[in-house]
């Protein structure tokens, strides 16, 4: 049991820190237009918060990458 809560507490803690310095994680990409493949954009979208990158709230960022 303690090991379950140990881990959950570890859990909390990497969560906080990937929230909280996600513009230092993602880096200062903003625009569709600097992503070079489709899985960088997901990330963008996904870890950083960069919302705009979807902007018909599909969940699919950086849609003109796939044409």
């Amino acid at each position: 049991m303690k090991v379950l809560i140990m881990f959950i507490d570890l859990l909390t803690i990497l969560n906080a820190y990937i929230f909280d310095y996600s513009g230092i994680i993602c880096g200062n990409k903003h625009k569709c237009s600097q992503m070079s493949s489709c899985k960088e954009a997901y990330f963008y979208l996904e870890v950083g918060g960069v919302t705009k990158l979807d902007r018909d709230k599909d969940g699919i960022p950086c849609e003109k990458i796939y044409r």
